[in-house]
Order: C-alpha cells, then sequence, then structure tokens
C-alpha cells in the first residue's frame, strides 16, 4: 500500500523529469521562412462568377458549366438542356438510343464517342474530352462534351446547339 508521501514524491518526481525533457524556448524548432519567387507570363485570366437565377432548373451545375467554358449568356440554354434530357440527374442513360445510347447530364449520343471514317477513335477522344462513353457519366467530362460539341457544331457552321435538335430555338 503507498502512502500518501509516497504519492506525492512519484508525482513530484514525474513532473521534474517531464519539465527537463522539455525544450527551453531556445531550443525549441524554429519556423522556417522560405521565399519563393514566381515568374508568370502576362496571360491573365478573368473569371465572373455569378449564382444561378432563382428559376435555374439545374442551377447546381453552372458553376461547373463555367469551368469548361460555357458562357453566361450560355446557361439558360445549357440549363434547359440538362434539366430536358438529365431532370439535373448526371447517371442518366438511355440505352434505347439508335446511335450507341445517350450518357450523362446532357445526354450525349455514343455516337460522339464511337470510331467513325474520319475519327478512328471516336470524335470525342480525338479531341481529348474522354476515353470511352463511360467518362461521359462523369459531371465534367460530360459538360467538357458538350462544350466540344458546341464548339464544334459552330466551327462547320451549324447551330451551337444543333446535337439537341429539339430547342425550338437554336440560337
Amino acid at each position: 500500500m503507498h502512502t500518501p508521501t509516497k504519492i506525492v514524491f512519484a508525482c513530484i518526481i514525474l513532473a521534474a523529469s517531464w519539465i527537463a525533457a522539455t525544450p527551453s524556448a531556445s531550443q525549441a524548432p524554429q519556423p522556417v521562412t522560405t521565399v519563393v519567387q514566381v515568374t508568370t507570363s502576362t496571360t491573365t485570366t478573368t473569371t465572373t462568377t455569378s449564382a444561378p437565377p432563382l428559376d435555374a432548373a439545374c442551377g447546381r451545375w453552372w458553376s461547373l458549366a463555367g469551368d469548361v467554358g460555357f458562357t453566361l449568356s450560355e446557361m439558360p440554354t445549357l440549363d434547359r438542356i440538362i434539366y430536358r434530357e438529365s431532370r439535373c440527374d448526371d447517371t442518366q442513360h438511355n440505352p434505347t438510343d439508335p446511335n450507341g445510347g445517350s450518357y450523362g447530364l446532357t445526354q450525349i449520343n455514343g455516337f460522339w464517342c464511337q470510331p467513325s471514317r474520319y475519327y478512328p477513335l471516336g470524335y470525342l477522344q480525338t479531341v481529348g474530352v474522354l476515353r470511352d462513353c463511360v467518362d461521359l457519366y462523369d459531371p465534367m467530362t460530360n459538360l467538357r462534351a458538350a462544350h466540344a460539341l458546341v464548339t464544334y457544331s459552330r466551327s462547320v457552321g451549324l447551330c451551337s446547339w444543333s446535337q439537341w435538335a429539339w430547342l425550338e430555338d437554336c440560337g
């Protein structure tokens, strides 16, 4: 059995050993300050962020769409497409589409990621958007693919949104 004096004495010894093991301010590691000089080109990118309007059906995807290159003026049309095609659900798939199914938010047709005469790897693979149609379930990849198709349409003189033929106003 321990007597109170022995317990107090043991606590004092323990405290003294802890204090002796604790480094003094002069022994403690000092923070290291590193100065890094970064040289960049003079290219400046400006991003304008705007909250989607309250009536946006799929507003949660607007920021990501802006990140892949859609402009604020394109967002209302893109919002209509996403809502109509997938009800804002990035997991949607239409296997009955006769051109290889349709995938993800904007229901990109499988035709765009299948080998063809002009694009032996598939158009979206050739332009570096994806490796396989199943990549279209990723919202970022799907929106990048939609942006690539809009850009393609413009480059060949078609309406920007020609892949979504149901749009009344293809402007």
